[in-house]
């Protein structure tokens, strides 16, 4: 025999104990002090009889049978206590209790426990109707109105018939379906859900052996709704013969459960599944336990769940608690809102990780707070991002503040959004009188009327010569003075809009050296040029009238001598010859010195001179063209001219491996242009800029020294063409340096 006792009093307990087993030695007797124990031993089954205290400190003994009926309805219970009185025994009976035994009698209770147990079995000895307890029992099933109650008569073959359902259940899938013996009998009382019929077989044979079976399965009402049921069976054996003759149910209709239980479900393995981590406090606790984390609040900490739960989420401080924003937590919490922090924690192992939280308060139904839930962030690469960026940030601003050269930027319609100290001394402004203004408050005329047409221009064709170089341009400060300034442009984007970095050097001393530097090329030029005429002159009149001397002594000589002496006249005409070639080497170093027919016949005249020379030396084609009037330049333009035509042409017979040249020289009201082009292998702009190659600087320096410009374009085996410009007369607007 199996007896279940009941009873939170342990001293009470211990003399019932001591009583059954007087009187039922070889009984296996249960004990349950609490409602968890009960819970856990009631499901055992295999119970003979249950003795309750009516007065326990979950529930009361009358309430309790109905719990237990509701499990084994053929279960006998003795309500055993000193709490009740006459009443309650009364209701005890009537509801169908075995017996009602006061405490000081106790020692009648193995009587009564006799006597119960010989009355149920004599119940179902009495009559050959086996279903006479079932009859007897029925009236109880009945009031579960609300619940879906049922038994089911086992057949000699084994198989379920339903003998009775409640009301409940009739209207939920047809009174048809019960019928008694005249329905063939059924497997179940629900069309079953083809996934879910293993189940029902599986709990059914379990029934049969004797055990007691709750189970969730699907059925289908109306032929197509699917409907979750928590279906709880109680088999009843036959005291003859121990088999199961019958089966109590009753089930319930879950669906709404199921559907709580799937929605909270996906919410969970929702959060299981989000990338932040998630953290609930249990705001009952003193200490704000921590009663759930998810995983990645674990992957993001390194501790386990239940490393964490009944800690305080300071846990991850590490005694790194005076942080500002934990102060601001506990503010928080304290006023029951909702926080926002950034905090330096430390994971299980100890390292640093900076952890983004949003905490917010939960209330229960009826607007009371209970817990507080956590969502949270690694942010530490951000954080580092952000303190490199901070870094980098300032010593951006460092540069942008101290560098020497102004920096001024500007947006996409030319109006100044930042400027650097440096800048404002460069101009004579303070930042505050250029800042929200147009950027041609800095430039002078013409440029501040075509400063805006310019920005358009840009930003509707996408084209600009000016940005990613450096250029000179003139400034104009506040108090009206201009000045020359090196300016180099570039552009950035910020949420799609164009903006232009604009840096300004003051150019003005490097312009006075530059100045300097072109005056004094000059001035040496023309001392070389002065010094060429010198020496050409003295050449010309002391070498040249020797020569010419030594020429005439050696005519008279030859004359002198008789005409048989060939062997002097020989002598004679090789010292001719000699003196012959000797003059003309005088008279060509003359000419490079300072050709003469510049100064007798004009430049034009000693342009088709040098190119025809040009031509007999170098066997290069060559074609000139010229106008027919000479050109009339002030002194010194001229020979600069020829000087570039010749370092011209010099390049050509050394470097360029042309086979023809062409010149021309067109003249204007004040204007020269000269313009030789060959058609040889070319250069690249590396070839033309080469250091210590100074031709092309030369006649560059040339030009400007007289306010004119040489531009060069050639290509690689495309030839080369070289363009002088020149006024003709000096003028204050050349910039020359006569």
């Amino acid at each position: 025999m199996k007896f279940l006792i009941i009873d939170n009093d342990a001293a009470e307990r211990s003399l019932t104990l001591e009583t059954l087993r007087s009187a039922f030695s070889e009984a296996n007797i249960v004990e349950a002090s609490s409602r968890e124990a009960f819970d856990e031993k009631i499901t055992e089954a295999g119970f003979d009889l249950a003795i309750t205290e009516y007065q326990l400190d979950w529930t009361d003994g009358l309430t309790l049978f109905k719990d237990i009926q509701s499990r084994y309805a053929c279960l006998p219970v003795i309500m055993l206590t000193d709490s009740g009185n006459e009443d309650i025994a009364a209701t005890a009976i009537k509801i169908g209790m075995a017996d009602y035994v006061v405490k000081r009698n106790r020692h009648s209770l193995p009587d009564a426990i006799k006597q119960s147990l010989f009355k149920t079995k004599k119940e179902y000895c009495k009559n050959d109707n086996k279903f006479q307890l079932h009859e007897r029992r029925d009236p109880f099933i009945s009031r579960f109105t609300r619940d879906f109650a049922y038994f089911i008569r086992i057949s000699p073959e084994g198989k379920p018939v339903f003998e009775w359902v409640t009301e409940p259940l009739k209207r939920l899938i047809g009174d048809a379906a019960f019928q008694g013996e005249s329905n063939p009998a059924r497997d179940w009382v629900l069309p079953i859900h083809p996934d879910d019929i293993p189940i029902i077989k599986d709990r059914f044979n379990k029934l049969l052996t004797g055990r007691e079976d709750t189970s969730e399965y699907r059925g289908i009402i109306n032929g197509s709704e699917v409907r979750y049921f928590s279906d709880h069976s109680l088999p009843v054996r036959d005291l003859i013969n121990d088999k199961v003759t019958q089966i109590y149910g009753v089930m319930q209709d879950i669906t709404a459960r199921r559907k709580v239980e799937e929605k909270l479900y996906l919410m969970q393995h929702a959060i299981d599944s989000s990338s932040n981590g998630i953290v609930i406090t249990d705001l009952g606790d003193a200490d704000y336990a921590i009663i759930y984390a998810n995983k990645a609040f674990l992957r993001m900490t390194g501790y386990s769940l239940q490393e964490l739960l009944g800690h305080n989420c300071r846990i991850m401080q590490n005694n790194d608690s005076d942080q500002e924003d934990i102060h601001e937590l506990r503010a928080a919490l304290q006023s029951k809102r909702d926080a926002h922090a950034i905090l330096r924690n430390y994971r299980k192992d100890g390292s640093l990780f900076w952890n983004e939280i949003y905490i917010s308060p939960i209330q229960d139904q009826q607007g009371r707070i209970t817990h507080y839930v956590g969502v949270l962030n690694d942010v530490t690469h951000r954080v580092e991002m952000e303190d490199a960026l901070g870094k980098s940030e300032a010593r951006i601003r460092s540069v942008f503040n101290n560098v020497s050269d102004g920096i001024i930027i500007i947006d996409e319609h030319g109006i100044i959004e930042k400027l650097n100290p440096s800048a404002e001394k460069l101009f004579g402004y303070a930042a505050e009188e250029l800042i929200d203004h147009n950027i041609n408050k800095l430039m002078p005329e013409p440029d501040r009327s075509r400063h805006d047409s310019y920005l358009n221009n840009y930003l509707g064709s996408g084209k600009a010569k000016i940005l990613d170089t450096r250029r000179e341009v003139s400034g104009l400060r506040k108090d009206g003075s201009i000045f020359p300034m090196e300016l180099g442009v570039s552009r950035f984007y910020v949420d799609q809009h164009h903006f232009f970095i604009g840096t300004v050097h003051d150019i003005t001393e490097r312009k006075k050296a530059e100045a300097a530097l072109r005056d004094l090329s000059g001035h040496l030029e023309a001392a070389r040029e002065d010094e060429r005429t010198r020496i050409a002159r003295e050449i010309h009149d002391e070498l040249g009238s020797l020569l010419t001397a030594q020429k005439m002594d050696l005519s008279w000589l030859q004359k002198q001598i008789p005409a048989d002496l060939s062997l002097c006249h020989e002598k004679i005409a090789v010292m001719n010859l000699h003196l012959n070639d000797g003059i003309g080497s005088v008279r060509k170093i003359i000419a490079d010195l300072r050709p003469s027919i510049l100064d007798h016949l004009g430049l034009l005249a000693a342009i088709d001179w040098k190119l025809d020379e040009f031509r007999r030396q170098n066997g290069i084609q060559c074609a000139l063209t010229v106008q027919e009037n000479d050109v009339v330049m002030d002194e010194g333009r001229d020979i600069a001219v020829f000087r570039i035509m010749q370092e011209a042409l010099t390049n050509i017979a050394q470097h360029s491996g042309a086979s023809h040249v062409t010149l021309d020289v067109e003249t204007g009201a004040n204007t020269l242009m000269m313009k030789i082009t060959d058609n040889g292998r070319g250069m690249t702009k590396a070839q033309m800029h080469k250091s210590g190659k100074y031709g092309i600087l030369g006649m560059h320096e040339r030009a400007r020294h007289f306010g004119g410009e040489v531009i060069i374009v050639s290509n690689p085996d495309k030839g080369t063409s070289l363009v002088l410009n020149m006024h003709l007369k000096s003028s204050e607007s050349d910039g020359c340096h006569d």
